[in-house]
């Protein structure tokens, strides 16, 4: 009997350090999901905005400091700084313009993820135009102030592999 008390007052004593722990709403409190997919559409509104003007600072600062940028047949990018840098490096050689076409967007308490399509036409420097269809993958992370942030992006093309 004292052993089952002491794993009682164990299991609640851990339910009450999670329950504290918890970053989402208190009982009784309910997220708005439709304003965070409002900020969400926002977000994705002013990346394009800033990526479409080759603006790799203000492209970059949509992401979280830990952020991993997947672009199709790179290597994975980690953190913003290096985020920035490969866009500056990628605007250097590049103007690109972007369309987002979300297909699924879901929250769930401070995270949310994006599936979609992307049509992006890269102009390199000395070149002529081409178009990408590409399929993306975004993971966003709620901040602390509430707004969102992408924490993880990958993209993909749509060309069939050859077999």
């Amino acid at each position: 009997m004292l052993r089952n008390l002491c794993l009682c007052a164990v299991a609640l004593a851990s339910m009450l350090v999670f329950a504290g722990c918890q970053t989402g709403p208190q009982p009784g409190q309910k997220r708005d999901v439709i304003a965070d997919i409002a900020a969400i559409n926002a977000l994705r509104d002013q990346f394009a905005t800033a990526y479409n003007s080759n603006d790799a600072a203000t492209a970059a600062a949509f992401f979280t400091d830990d952020a991993v940028l997947m672009f199709p047949n790179q290597a994975a990018v980690e953190g913003k700084q290096a985020i920035q840098a490969a866009l500056e490096d990628f605007f250097k050689q590049n103007a690109a313009k972007i369309t987002h076409t979300p297909l699924e967007t879901q929250v769930a308490g401070d995270w949310a993820y994006e599936r979609g399509n992307i049509t992006e036409t890269v102009t390199p420097k000395s070149g002529k135009a081409i178009e990408r269809s590409l399929k993306y993958l975004v993971i966003l992370k709620r901040q602390p102030d509430g707004s969102w942030k992408i924490h993880r992006d990958m993209d993909n093309s749509n060309l069939k592999e050859p077999t």
